[in-house]
C-alpha cells in the first residue's frame, strides 16, 4: 500500500470519489476493488488505500481516444488546455477554479525561491508557452535580427526573466554572442531536458542563474530547481507522483471537472526523497526524458537525460539526430568567420553511438545587420490599413517613411501575432503611445487623422481604466479640434463606450455627434473586435444577468458584427452598448427607429425588448416572421435559443443539437452548402454540453465543450504561429 500524510489522503479521497462517477474510469476502478460494488452505489470501500495500489495506470493514448469519458462537470471551467502533443497525441483538458488558484499559488511560490515577484516580467520566448502572470509577455516567431532587436528593446524597458525550450533559448544565445544585451534576471528552461553545454552558454550570454523547470498541466505536476543546490523540486502538494515500471504515474489532487487518475504522460523520471540541503520538503527528480526517446548507445539503450552531453571549442550550440545505424546530422552554431576543428565533436560521438557519418550543418545565419524593411508613402499605408488585410501587411512588412511611422509602429505592436501580453498592451506600444500623446498635429491631415484613430484602437487594449480615458480625451479632443465628421472616424470615437462604465459611455454618445449612413471600413472591424473583449468584461459587471444566461457573450458579440459588418448601421453599435451598460444612451438612437432594412429593424426591437420590456415575445415572433433569406432564417432560430436561455425555458438536447448542425456544421462532419458561422452559437453548446452530460452522454458534452473555445483571434493566431515557428525539439534523438 502507498504510504499517504493524512493531507494528502484527504485530497486523494476527494478526487477518487469525483472519478468513479465519470465513465472512463468505472471498469478500471471496479477491477481495482475501489469501487463498493455490492451496495449498487458508487462510492470508495472502506479499505479505498489498499485498492488504489491495485489500480492500473492509464495512458495519454488511451485517455486522447474519447476524452470526453473523464468528462465530470461543465459547471467549474475557469481553464481550458491542450497537452503538449510531442509525438502528436494531444487533447484539450479542462479544469476548475480550485486547480487555477493552487496552480497560481505554486508557481508563485516556486519563483520567490529566486526572488521573482509579481512586478518582474517573464517573458517567453520562441515556444507555446503563453504569459500566465499580469506583467509577463510571450514573443514567438523565427529568430531573426528584427526579432532579435524586439527582444533587447523590451528588455531595455523593463529588466524581466526569459523562459522557454532549452534548445530555443540556446539559439538565441548563439545568435546574441558578441551583442550588448541588457540585464536579464533569470533564464528559467522548460519543456525539454536541460544539457550542461546549454546551461553554459546560457549563463555566459545572458549573465544571470540557469532556472530548470518541469511541468505537466493536464496532470497537476509542477517543479522548480532550487537556487542552493539545482535540484529540480516537484510540488507535492498538487500531485500525487509514482514510478511505475520506470515511468512517471501521477494523479492530479486538485481537478475536480476532469479528474485524471494515475495517468501516464510519457514521462521518464527518477524520484528522490532525499532531503535537499535547500531544506524544502518536496520530492526532487531527474528528468531522463519521453517514453519513446530511447537511443542506442555502446553502453545500450539510454534515454537523453541519461547522456552528458559537451561543450565542444568554438561551437556554441548544436543539436545531433541519428538518422540510421550509420549517419548522423549534426547542426551546429559557432562563432563568425572561425576555423572549426570538429575531430573532437567526432570523436565523441564514436565513443557514444560507435562508428557513424557524422554529416555536419552549419547554420551560416548572419545575424549581425537588421532586415531592410519595405517602405511605402505615408498615403499608401494608411489605404492598406483601411482597405486590405491587416495579415498581409504584416506578412509584408510595409512601414511609411513620413509622419505615420510612428502611428504604423503602434499598430502593429499592437496587432503582431508573434506577440502576446496579459496587460494587454506591450512595453514597446506604452513607449508610442507616449510619443504621439507627445508629439504636434501632423501636417497632413489624413495621418493626423489616423493617429487619433489609433490611438483609439489602443484604447481597447488597455486593462487600466483610467491610462484609458486619459488616451480617450486626448483623442476625442483632437477630433474635435479638427472638426471631424467622417464616418469611419466617428464610429471609432463611440466604439471604445463598450468598455467605459455606465455614465461614461452614456456621456460619449450624448456629446458625439452620430455620423450619417456609411461603411465600416477596414480598422473599424478590428477595432470592433478588440472592443468586443472589454465590452464583454463591462456585461459581467453592469449586466450579470445577460452575461450569464448568455455565456460567452463575446462569441454573441462577435457573431453580431459576423452577421451585420456589411449591413451595418449606428444604431447595432447603440445596442450593444445598450446590452454591456443596460440603459439607453441617448433619445437620438431609438432601435424603433426605422433604418430601412425590415429584418435589422425587427433584430434591434427584439434586442431592446430583452432588455426589459415586456413586449418581448411578440418582439421574437415579428422577427422570426420578417426573416426571409437563409442567413436570416438561421438568425432567427438562434435568437429564439438566446431567447430560452435568457428566461431559463428547456432546450431540448436532440432538437437544438439538429439545429446547430444544420446551421453552423457543429458537432458534424457535414458542413452545410453555404458560409456559415459557428462562433454565435457557443453559449447554446455551453448549455446543451450540461444537458448531456446530465443524460449520460459524456463524449456529447465533451464535444459541445471543444466547440465552445474562446473567440480570440490573437491567442488563436499566437497558437498557429507558435505550432508552426517554435515547437519542441531534442537536442539529441534517434531515428533509426
Amino acid at each position: 500500500m502507498i504510504e499517504l500524510s493524512d493531507r494528502t489522503a484527504i485530497k486523494l479521497k476527494r478526487v477518487l470519489q469525483i472519478a468513479l462517477t465519470v465513465p472512463g474510469n468505472y471498469h478500471r476502478f471496479l477491477q481495482a476493488g475501489l469501487i463498493d460494488s455490492p451496495s449498487g452505489l458508487k462510492q470508495l470501500v472502506p479499505d479505498w488505500q489498499t485498492a488504489f495500489s491495485n489500480l492500473q495506470p492509464i495512458a495519454k493514448q488511451t485517455v486522447r481516444q474519447n476524452p470526453g469519458l473523464f468528462l465530470a462537470s461543465v459547471d467549474d471551467l475557469v481553464y481550458r488546455g491542450m497537452t503538449s502533443g510531442t509525438s502528436g497525441d494531444f487533447f484539450t483538458y479542462f479544469a476548475g477554479n480550485e486547480w487555477n488558484e493552487a496552480r497560481l499559488l505554486a508557481r508563485k511560490r516556486a519563483l520567490g525561491w529566486w526572488g521573482i515577484d509579481e512586478q518582474v516580467p517573464i517573458i517567453n520566448l520562441a515556444s507555446r508557452l503563453q504569459p500566465l502572470r499580469v506583467n509577463d509577455i510571450a514573443l514567438i516567431g523565427n529568430i531573426t535580427p528584427d526579432w532579435l532587436e524586439n527582444l533587447k528593446q523590451l528588455l531595455q524597458i523593463k529588466p524581466a526573466v526569459i523562459r522557454g525550450y532549452p534548445s530555443r533559448l540556446s539559439e538565441v544565445a548563439a545568435a546574441l554572442v558578441g551583442h550588448s544585451i541588457p540585464a536579464v534576471l533569470g533564464v528559467i528552461c522548460t519543456g525539454e531536458i536541460l544539457f550542461e553545454f546549454q546551461k553554459q552558454l546560457l549563463e555566459s550570454v545572458f549573465k544571470a542563474s540557469v532556472i530548470n523547470e518541469y511541468g505537466c498541466q493536464e496532470t497537476g505536476i509542477s517543479g522548480l530547481s532550487c537556487p542552493e543546490y539545482g535540484r529540480l523540486h516537484l510540488d507535492v502538494d498538487r500531485c500525487l507522483y509514482e514510478i511505475i515500471d520506470g515511468e512517471l504515474v501521477t494523479t492530479d489532487l486538485f481537478n475536480y471537472t476532469m479528474p485524471l487518475i494515475r495517468y501516464k504522460c510519457g514521462d521518464r523520471l527518477q524520484l528522490s526523497s532525499d532531503a535537499c540541503g535547500c531544506g524544502r520538503s518536496q520530492i526532487t527528480a531527474k528528468i531522463l526524458g519521453r517514453s519513446q526517446e530511447q537511443i542506442k548507445t555502446q553502453q545500450g539503450w539510454k534515454y537523453p537525460g541519461e547522456i552528458c552531453l559537451p561543450k565542444f571549442p568554438g561551437i556554441f550550440n548544436y543539436q545531433i539526430v541519428r538518422q540510421n545505424q550509420a549517419e548522423v546530422d549534426i547542426w551546429v552554431q559557432v562563432e563568425p568567420q572561425q576555423v572549426l576543428d570538429l575531430s573532437p565533436l567526432q570523436l565523441w560521438l564514436e565513443n557514444l553511438l560507435g562508428q557513424v557519418e557524422g554529416r555536419v550543418i552549419v547554420d551560416s545565419s548572419d545575424l549581425s545587420q537588421l532586415e531592410n524593411v519595405q517602405s511605402c508613402s505615408d498615403i499608401e499605408w494608411i489605404e492598406w490599413v483601411t482597405k486590405k488585410s491587416w495579415g498581409e501587411w504584416l506578412k509584408s512588412g510595409l512601414l511609411p517613411v513620413g509622419e505615420a511611422r510612428e502611428i504604423a509602429l503602434l499598430l502593429k505592436s499592437l496587432i503582431q501575432p508573434t506577440a502576446m501580453v496579459n496587460s494587454g498592451i506591450s512595453p514597446l506600444a506604452k513607449q508610442h503611445i507616449a510619443r504621439l500623446l507627445q508629439r504636434s498635429t501632423c501636417r497632413e491631415l489624413a495621418v493626423e487623422l489616423m493617429a487619433v484613430r489609433v490611438l483609439l484602437f489602443a484604447c481597447s487594449f488597455l486593462a487600466d481604466r483610467p491610462t484609458r480615458q486619459n488616451i480617450y480625451r486626448h483623442a476625442q479632443q483632437r477630433l474635435a479640434e479638427m472638426n471631424c465628421r467622417e464616418y469611419s472616424a466617428i464610429v471609432d470615437l463611440l466604439i471604445p463606450s463598450l468598455g467605459f462604465d455606465n455614465n461614461t459611455a452614456r456621456s460619449i454618445w450624448e456629446n458625439t455627434n452620430l455620423p450619417d449612413a456609411g461603411k465600416l471600413d477596414v480598422l473599424n472591424i478590428q477595432h470592433l473586435l478588440a472592443a468586443f473583449n472589454l465590452a464583454a468584461n463591462q456585461a459581467k459587471r453592469e449586466n450579470p444577468n445577460i452575461a450569464i444566461a448568455w455565456k460567452p457573450i463575446l462569441s454573441i458579440l462577435i457573431g453580431d458584427l459576423n452577421f451585420w459588418a456589411s449591413r451595418f448601421q449606428i444604431q447595432i453599435l447603440a445596442s450593444w452598448c445598450e446590452l454591456v451598460n443596460p440603459k439607453t444612451f441617448t433619445p437620438s438612437i431609438n432601435h424603433r427607429q426605422t433604418t430601412g432594412d425590415r429584418f435589422l429593424d425587427a433584430w434591434l426591437t427584439w434586442r431592446q425588448s430583452i432588455l426589459g420590456d415586456s413586449l418581448a415575445t411578440a418582439a421574437l415572433s415579428q422577427l422570426q416572421a420578417t426573416a426571409t433569406l437563409p442567413t436570416e432564417l438561421a438568425r432567427a432560430e438562434l435568437e429564439q435559443g438566446y431567447a430560452k436561455l435568457l428566461w431559463q425555458e428547456p432546450l431540448n438536447p436532440v432538437e437544438w443539437l439538429d439545429k446547430i448542425k444544420y446551421h453552423a456544421g457543429l458537432i458534424s462532419a457535414n458542413l452545410p452548402d453555404r458560409d456559415i458561422d459557428p462562433i454565435p452559437w457557443m453559449p447554446i453548446l455551453l448549455k446543451l454540453s450540461k444537458l448531456w452530460l446530465a443524460e449520460g452522454e459524456s463524449e456529447l458534452a465533451y464535444q459541445c465543450l471543444i466547440t465552445t473555445a474562446p473567440p480570440d483571434m490573437r491567442a488563436s493566431a499566437f497558437e498557429r504561429l507558435a505550432r508552426e515557428m517554435n515547437y519542441k525539439q531534442s537536442v539529441i534523438c534517434d531515428r533509426t
